[in-house]
């Protein structure tokens, strides 16, 4: 388990979706789907119809190994969050499916998981972490800008994000956030 103690946020934890938590993850996509039905790429009601041995799956070869991983935070014990991390060799993080639930928002929970997402890159040599965005969203573009997020003008991924309607972002692999964030690694 990954905690925050960033900025007096004790109450932010974070932990790496266990191979047993297909009905969280589902349970946190089909949230965040309803919260924000044009950010993912996937439809709420398309999500909602897999079966559940699918999120069984995923969950499943996301909670070990360096390919994948869905980090969830919890506000207090309450999951509040997730995102996904993915490798793409040799050296970047892909960064897919953020999202904090609003009435979790300004508690430290989204930088959390962005940290744990560093965290876990940095441990198999990442180096770079890329994300979409999609264009309008405002308050999104902002909360990346914060963390040092910049956008990609040019290449293949700002390519691949115009087709979507979404812009690119990237930024280095912070090493050792936790600590750095006076957080801990307690597991």
């Amino acid at each position: 388990m990954l905690v925050s103690g960033g900025g007096g946020r004790l109450g932010v934890t974070i932990e790496r979706l266990r191979a047993d938590e297909g009905p969280l993850l589902r349970e946190l996509r089909l949230a965040a789907l309803a919260d924000s039905p044009t950010a993912f790429g996937q439809r709420l009601d398309e999500a909602a119809a897999q079966a559940d041995d699918e999120w069984q799956t995923s969950a499943r070869a996301a909670s070990s190994g360096d390919r994948r991983a869905w980090f969830i935070a919890r506000l207090d014990g309450r999951a509040v969050g997730l995102v996904q991390g993915r490798r793409r060799p040799p050296h970047d993080c892909l960064v897919f499916s953020m999202w904090v639930a609003p009435d979790a928002r300004r508690t430290g929970a989204g930088r959390a998981l962005l940290d744990a997402v560093d965290e876990w890159a940095s441990g198999w040599g990442g180096r770079q972490v890329v994300l979409w965005v999609i264009a309008g969203n405002d308050v999104a573009l902002g909360f990346y800008r914060r963390l040092g997020f910049k956008l990609l003008r040019s290449g293949p991924d700002a390519s691949s994000g115009i087709v979507y309607g979404a812009l690119a972002m990237s930024r280095p692999i912070r090493r050792s956030v936790a600590g750095a964030a006076g957080g801990q690694d307690v597991g």
